[in-house]
């Protein structure tokens, strides 16, 4: 059994996937919550099909674009539960997470977008094609990415070892680093 999570959007979702079979999938609002959420999706999922934890093989995550710290909180749900259990991971695309392969957009805080088409590299935009799906445009239909659809497309995925999967950020963080270091406790210096 795979247990996926997406938390790159303002939906947390969770899914429990066997083979190309979705056991169970839900999806909420995650409010700067994505970890609670996520973890009460899991033990919903859980208890309504009578599996347990240690059932996963896999654990899956949304690697974004999207939300800077939602995007981390799903990869460190998944290798964190892989770690504990000695499994492999496997890591997603937000972009496919919403529309396999075809063309797949997500927000930026810039009031951009990140957009991926067919054939092409992801990149950023104010203009979006009519045939684009995804979620931030005002006029359009919101499409989140959900963990669910893994199930189309998991086994075409490599396996990697916890530690190894890691966010496809688009972008360098919005955050600033000291431009000198300074001196912790206990007198080393860090950069960080």
């Amino acid at each position: 059994m795979i247990i996926a999570f997406s938390t790159s959007s303002p939906q947390a979702s969770v899914a429990l996937i066997s083979g190309e079979d979705v056991l169970f999938s839900a999806s909420e609002p995650a409010n700067r919550q994505a970890g609670e959420v996520c973890l009460r999706l899991l033990q919903q999922g859980l208890r309504e099909t009578g599996r347990d934890l240690r059932a996963a093989t896999i654990f899956a995550a949304d690697l974004g674009p999207g939300s800077f710290t939602g995007v981390r909180v799903g990869i460190v749900l998944a290798k964190s539960f892989a770690f504990a259990q000695i499994v492999p991971c496997i890591g997603a695309s937000s972009f496919d997470l919403i529309m396999r392969g075809g063309s797949a957009f997500v927000p930026t805080r810039k009031g951009e977008f990140w957009l991926r088409e067919p054939g092409q590299e992801s990149r950023r935009t104010h203009e979006l094609p009519e045939t684009s799906v995804g979620y931030g445009a005002e006029d359009r239909p919101s499409q989140f990415p959900g963990a669910e659809r893994l199930a189309e497309f998991w086994s075409e995925l490599p396996l990697l070892a916890a530690e190894a999967l890691l966010p496809e950020y688009m972008a360098e963080p919005n955050i600033s680093t000291p431009k000198k270091p300074y001196k912790t406790s206990a007198g080393a210096v860090n950069a960080s």
